[in-house]
């Protein structure tokens, strides 16, 4: 008996081996001509290791197929209610068309996490804007799906991407419509105003980035580092908090509102104050003493107003400045910042338009700053970045044609001494080798009237009346803009310093050439201060050209730590629109 089990054990054994070898081969062919499927549909195939699954593989391949189905087959329907469809069909190619945000386990929580916490926390969003609105959308949906669908999931996926370009545009390049300020701009130049507006667009790969890295990392390496745009921020969360929270109440016209007296205007003022960041006394009064008179000089520092401590008209007008305001305008300049070349460089110079201040940063220090005087209201000077390259000592001053013809020759027909009494000289080119025309024997009434001014070379010679003054810095560029020294040394003294044809004049043109001296072995200073004296020109061509940004900010947190709003020089502020996101 025991001899009669054995035998049949070992006949079953033998037919089950039979059968299971006969339903692995068939599984086999099965697996394998799925797999040659998906490895023709995905370029990413041989990533797959020896734990892949064969519920894997069947996600995949049907995914892809939907995905292929949707974005190429029928991208009619499929864009007309999701956006970003370039981008789309980019990263989904590049991708091999597997969703982004879901895979065969589900949905990827950390990763579309992520992305909701990052925009929930930017500051520079809008609540009602399109991408806070779009978010708060897919997260309603995500959160009460409960059944999986794979349409369903690749919907979401796509609208999830698209959502992804949104913000990632926005906090890589700002809100600005760059294309409408620039129409305005030239309808100013047709106008007879000169404006120029140059941006830097940073090269940045977005689908890259959204297949390669966190989204949390990417916003922090890109997040600006340069001209306080940290501390911008920090600025704006803190008003952000106070816009929550309604804003802030107008300080009356009070008679209260004078040192010494007492009264609740007092001590709304002094809560106005706090809220504001300006406030530097312990605890909140009603009476306006020393300490609350402190708070509303720095107040009055941060606004450009002269500090009294006294509550004035002015004063008053920028203490009822909305929250709305500075919100608006602390992310105007945020954006402009972005469109910045960033700042890895030990040494830059940096001059702010709306400061009229010249900046220069060593090594993460600032160690120089002097007053400038920049174009006036009908010669913007331009914004943009360049390199200084050279240095020029005893300049001449090559007189641009645009002053040739329409203050030059004019002062000319009315003084055919003109040019004798100011030292300039005529030429038929710029060589300062060629001798000087006779410039009683042309006929400038006719040069003027034909168009011909071009033709003749205005210069000036180096001298203590050179228009350059004593020393120039050059970075060539088309607007032929530069920072140069200058005679007429009064105009430092203003507060609004917007006198000049387009080029930055600066107050220490020795002091800053001492900080290029530093750097550069050809550059000896007390030589240079010698050839100063006489009016020999004199070139320095550097062997490491600095950078020189040229700066528009209205808003920005300066050296001292404060967040100061400075004057709309050129009227930018109400010309750059930005988009609500």
């Amino acid at each position: 008996m025991r001899l009669f089990k054995n035998i049949l054990f070992i006949i079953l054994t033998t037919a089950l081996a039979v059968v299971l070898e006969a339903v692995t081969l068939s599984s086999t062919e099965e697996f394998n001509e799925i797999n040659n499927n998906f490895q023709k549909a995905s370029a990413n195939y041989k990533d797959y290791d020896d734990s892949v699954t064969f519920t894997q593989i069947i996600y995949d391949e049907k995914s892809v197929k939907a995905l292929i189905s949707k974005i190429i087959n029928n991208e009619a329907q499929t864009f007309s209610h999701i956006s970003n469809k370039e981008f789309i069909q980019d990263v989904y190619q590049r991708h091999a068309y597997r969703p982004i945000w879901f895979d065969y386990k589900g949905i990827k929580k950390e990763a579309i996490y992520d992305l909701f916490n990052n925009i929930e926390n930017d500051d520079t969003l809008e609540n009602s804007g399109a991408i806070r609105k779009k978010y708060r959308i897919l997260k309603e949906e995500i959160a009460k799906t409960t059944t999986r669908t794979l349409d369903h999931e690749l919907n979401l996926d796509l609208q999830l991407t698209s959502l992804y370009y949104k913000f990632m545009k926005h906090h890589l390049y700002g809100d600005i419509n760059w294309w409408s300020f620039q129409r305005k701009l030239a309808s100013l130049r047709k106008h007879h105003i000169s404006a120029d507006w140059s941006t830097n667009t940073p090269k940045y790969d977005i689908a890259d980035m959204l297949l390669r890295y966190k989204i949390s990392y990417v916003v922090g390496i890109t997040t600006p580092s340069s001209f306080n745009y940290k501390k911008l921020k920090k600025e704006l969360s803190r008003l952000r908090k106070v816009q929550a929270h309604g804003g802030w109440k107008k300080i009356p016209n009070s008679s209260q509102l004078l040192y010494g007296r007492s009264g609740n205007v007092v001590k709304q003022l002094a809560q106005r104050l706090q809220s504001e960041g300006d406030y530097l006394c312990s605890t909140i009064t009603s009476k306006y003493n020393n300490c609350l008179k402190k708070s509303v000089k720095r107040f009055q520092k941060r606004h450009g107003l002269a500090q009294t401590g006294n509550i004035n008209n002015a004063t008053r007008k920028k203490l009822n400045l909305s929250v709305n305001w500075k919100i608006k305008k602390i992310l105007l300049n945020m954006d402009r910042i972005k469109r910045l070349p960033e700042q890895p460089e030990d040494r830059y110079v940096m001059v702010n338009i709306p400061e009229f201040r010249l900046f220069y940063r060593e090594n993460n220090q600032q160690k120089l700053t002097m007053r400038v005087v920049v174009g006036d209201k009908k010669h913007h000077t331009p914004i943009f970045s360049n390199k200084i390259s050279f240095i020029v000592l005893n300049p001449y001053w090559l007189i641009p044609d645009s002053i040739v013809q329409k203050e030059l020759i004019p002062k000319m027909l009315k003084n055919p001494n003109y040019l004798i009494e100011k030292g300039y000289e005529a030429r038929t080119n710029y060589s300062l080798k060629s001798p000087p025309i006779d410039s009683t024997k042309v006929d400038w009434a006719r040069v003027l009237r034909t168009g011909q001014t071009k033709k003749y070379k205005f210069s000036q010679p180096p001298g203590k009346k050179n228009a350059l003054g004593k020393i120039k810095f050059k970075f060539p560029n088309k607007f032929a803009v530069y920072l140069h020294d200058t005679p007429a040394k009064r105009y430092f003294k203003k507060g609004f310093r917007a006198f000049s044809h387009g080029c930055i004049r600066i107050a220490q043109p020795r002091a800053f050439l001492a900080t290029f001296a530093k750097h550069e072995r050809r550059i000896n200073y007390n030589q240079a201060k010698r050839i100063l004296k006489g009016k020999v020109k004199t070139q320095y061509n550097l062997s490491k050209p600095v950078p020189v940004h040229i700066v528009y900010l209205t808003a920005r947190v300066k050296s001292d730590g404060l967040l100061h709003y400075l004057p709309d020089v050129y009227g930018y502020d109400s010309k750059q629109t930005r988009s609500i996101h």
